[in-house]
C-alpha cells in the first residue's frame, strides 16, 4: 500500500517544482541557478520551463486540487527562494503539503491510485498538522518586501496601513489574515506594530470581503497613500481602478463600495477612496495572494 508522503512526492512535487521554474525564470534566473535552488539536475529544469504550462494546472486540477491556491503559495515560496531563506522555504513547503493532506484534497486521488486503501481512512486528517499558517507566511513575506524596498515607506499613508489576505470562501474579517496593528512609517522605514493572525484587521478586510463576494479570485488587499501621480500611473499601467466616496464614516464607505462593485463586469485592480470630511484619501490595491498586490503598489514607485 502507498503512503501518502509517496503521492505527495510523486504527483504534487513536480508540478510545484514546474511552477517555481517557471517564476524564478520569469525573475531572470538561469537553467543553472534554478536547479542549485530546487535540488534538481539543469536539464530537469529545462524540461519543466520547455513544458506547456496549462500542463500543471491540468495536473493539479486532476488531483482534486485549487490550482490558484497552489500558485498563490508558489509565489511565496519564490520569495523565500529568492531571499536565501532556505529554512523557511523547507517550512512552508512542508507544512504547504500537510494541509493539503490534513484537509483530505489528496484521498479520492489516493484511492484512484492504490485501490487498497479503505474508503474509511482517515489517517491524514488525524496526523498531520500545518506548522505554518500559510496565509500568515504570504502576508509576512508581502511586509517583508515593503520593509526592505529602500523607497517602501513613501507608499505609507499618515493614517498607516495594513496588509491581508483570505483563504477562499471567507466571509467574515475573522476569517482574513492581517496585521494585528498598523503598518506606519518611521522615518524612511516601514513599520509594523502587530503580527499578522486571523482576524488581525477589520477595515481593511472588509473592504477585501465586500470585492471577494462578486471576485472570489481577488483575495488580498494592501492600503497605500492616496495621490494623484499614483491613481495616474496605475491608470497608465492598464489597471481597472474605480473610485468611491466622499464619505463620511467607514459604515458608509463600505456601502458605497458595495453598490460600486455590484455593477462592475470585471474584478479592479485598486479602489480609489478619495475620502471625506477629515478622512484620508487611499489607495486600496488588489490581487490574487497579497505578493502578487504588494508588487502592484510598487508601480507607484515607478517598477
Amino acid at each position: 500500500m502507498s503512503t501518502p508522503h509517496e503521492l505527495v512526492s510523486e504527483f504534487v512535487i513536480p508540478e510545484v517544482r514546474g511552477l517555481l521554474a517557471r517564476k524564478l525564470s520569469e525573475r531572470g534566473f538561469s537553467q543553472l541557478k534554478i536547479a542549485k535552488l530546487l535540488g534538481v539536475s539543469q536539464s530537469m529544469v529545462s524540461r519543466y520551463l520547455s513544458a506547456n504550462p496549462s500542463t500543471y494546472s491540468e495536473k493539479l486540477t486532476a488531483l482534486g486540487l485549487d490550482f490558484e491556491e497552489v500558485s498563490r503559495f508558489t509565489d511565496t515560496l519564490v520569495e523565500k527562494l529568492v531571499s536565501n531563506s532556505f529554512r523557511d522555504y523547507l517550512s512552508f513547503l512542508s507544512s504547504f503539503t500537510n494541509s493539503l493532506l490534513r484537509r483530505g484534497l489528496l484521498c479520492e486521488a489516493h484511492r484512484r491510485r492504490d485501490p487498497t486503501v479503505p474508503r474509511d481512512c482517515d489517517v491524514c486528517l488525524k496526523l498531520f498538522e500545518e506548522a505554518v499558517d500559510p496565509y500568515v507566511e504570504e502576508v509576512r513575506t508581502a511586509y517583508e518586501l515593503l520593509s526592505m524596498h529602500p523607497r517602501g515607506h513613501e507608499i505609507i499613508p499618515e493614517v498607516g496601513m495594513n496588509i491581508v489576505s483570505a483563504p477562499p470562501g471567507a466571509v467574515d474579517f475573522r476569517d482574513v489574515v492581517g496585521f494585528s496593528g498598523r503598518i506606519v512609517r518611521a522615518r524612511n522605514r516601514a513599520i509594523a506594530a502587530g503580527e499578522p493572525t486571523r482576524g488581525g484587521s477589520r477595515h481593511t478586510a472588509s473592504v477585501l470581503l465586500k470585492i471577494m463576494k462578486k471576485f472570489p479570485s481577488v483575495r488580498s488587499a494592501i492600503v497605500i497613500r492616496y495621490s494623484s501621480e499614483c491613481v495616474n500611473t496605475l491608470h497608465s499601467a492598464g489597471m481597472n481602478l474605480v473610485e468611491v466616496g466622499p464619505h463620511t464614516s467607514e459604515g458608509e464607505f463600505l456601502t458605497k463600495l458595495e453598490k460600486v462593485v455590484e455593477v462592475l463586469n470585471r474584478e479592479p485592480d485598486a479602489v480609489v477612496d478619495i475620502g471625506g470630511l477629515g478622512i484620508e484619501p487611499v489607495i486600496y490595491v488588489l490581487a490574487a495572494n497579497a505578493i502578487r498586490a504588494i508588487k502592484k503598489a510598487f508601480i507607484c514607485l515607478g517598477e
